[in-house]
């Protein structure tokens, strides 16, 4: 936690087979298909994720917004991915965070 602020994300989730989505997640919902953080207080956000080749295959400045695990409408294979967040919290302080996330297969 930084202040009255945090981010936290998983270490891995399933996407819908069924197509790619806008990326908006129900923050209360428990369906594990987009890659979103828990958070509060975020007032500046972007966010990246790459393959392991550092290739970016997503990035959104919406916090609201979590990766649906497709790339250019095609499903993205499973496989260990590393993201990169730039945030800044109600308090005035700023992070930079990285990771890594794995994309299970249904």
């Amino acid at each position: 936690a930084y202040g009255d602020g945090y981010l936290e994300y998983p270490n891995a989730f399933t996407p819908n087979s069924s197509g790619p989505g806008d990326g908006y997640y129900d923050p209360f919902g428990y369906t594990n298909d987009v890659f979103c953080p828990l958070h509060k207080g975020v007032v500046l956000y972007e966010f990246q994720i790459f393959n392991k080749w550092g290739e970016q295959i997503f990035e959104t400045n919406d916090i609201h917004r979590g990766w649906d695990g497709y790339y250019r409408g095609v499903l993205s294979k499973e496989d260990v991915y590393a993201w990169k967040v730039s945030v800044t919290f109600s308090n005035g302080t700023s992070k930079i965070m990285t990771g890594d996330l794995t994309l299970l297969a249904r």
